[in-house]
């Protein structure tokens, strides 16, 4: 009898040494993959973290991590308080390696993957987050929430965002194709005239268009590129959005560029909307569910007068 219950009292010792020893090695730290496919050894709970990447530190800000990040990049200007936290430089013309080891990182987490080289020498953990489309960022939000300690409130930052979609989804999803409006999206207008930047597809610009219900003119190339003035004339699309607003390109400008601008059906009929803060579209925070919102009211007035 006695030999019994000495077998289970160290069955049972055995299994907590056990718990015990897995969670230790959770705290310690975790090896995961980043958006380019890197193994990284990532510190457990780590408390000074270098953000490169406006869209990054918007997530890490979302997530109460905030007085854990002791730079980022010089474009980190959300929230308010992000302004106020150091400054190391910016992808071009370049991160200032001396004034990042200053802050003496435990992590950086990086938009850009150059940024590894540029830093694996010393040491310090680099993990890279490029998501490619909203599922990514969804990801990419829990990656941040493991390594950091805050799995539950990330779990919960991506239900609300996928929340917010599936607000617009609802109303956009049952249109027909006849029902969506075809789109220009201009991301710049470096060469207005006649080559102006859109977005192809593989974009966020262009996922968010096909969830506002929209079709976008751009979509038969990949990624970001010069659109030609007689393929914008050619699909003739019904709204031109206007990404770069904040960079003084406005709706009335557009129709006076040319003849061949002002002939279009939407400069012709009042179809040219400005996207007022264009973080909201072009970065991969929190805030792009926000950006979808405001292209579903500018596509489909008619399904969100309320403000939804």
């Amino acid at each position: 009898m006695r030999k019994s219950i000495l077998i289970a009292l160290f069955s049972l010792l055995a299994i907590a040494s056990f718990g015990l020893v897995a969670c230790g090695n959770e705290s310690s730290g975790v090896t995961l993959t980043d958006d380019e496919g890197r193994q990284v050894s990532v510190p457990g709970n780590p408390q000074r973290i270098v953000a490169l990447g406006a869209p990054i530190t918007e997530i890490l800000f979302a997530l109460d991590l905030g007085d854990r990040i002791v730079a980022t990049d010089d474009y980190s200007d959300y929230p308010d308080k992000a302004k106020s936290i150091a400054k190391v430089g910016a992808p071009w013309p370049g991160f200032s390696t001396e004034t990042i080891l200053d802050q003496e990182p435990d992590l950086i987490l990086s938009s850009k993957g150059a940024i590894v080289q540029q830093l694996e020498p010393y040491g310090v953990p680099v993990f890279v987050l490029q998501p490619s489309d909203i599922a990514g960022i969804y990801e990419d939000i829990r990656l941040i929430g493991r390594m950091t300690g805050k799995k539950k409130q990330a779990s919960d930052l991506v239900d609300s965002l996928t929340a917010k979609v599936s607000e617009v989804t609802d109303k956009t999803g049952s249109l027909t194709d006849e029902q969506k409006p075809t789109v220009f999206y201009e991301v710049d207008a470096t060469d207005p005239t006649s080559s102006p930047y859109t977005v192809g597809s593989g974009t966020f610009q262009d996922e968010l268009i096909a969830l506002a219900g929209g079709k976008n003119i751009g979509d038969a190339q990949s990624g970001w590129y010069q659109m030609s003035m007689e393929a914008i004339a050619d699909a003739d699309p019904d709204m031109i959005i206007l990404e770069d607003y904040q960079y003084g390109v406005s709706p009335e400008s557009v129709g006076a560029r040319s003849d061949a601008w002002a002939g279009l059906s939407a400069v012709k009929n009042g179809h040219v909307y400005p996207i007022e803060d264009s973080d909201l579209t072009s970065l991969y925070g929190p805030r792009i569910v926000d950006g979808l919102q405001v292209l579903a009211r500018i596509m489909h007035p008619e399904l969100f007068s309320g403000g939804s």
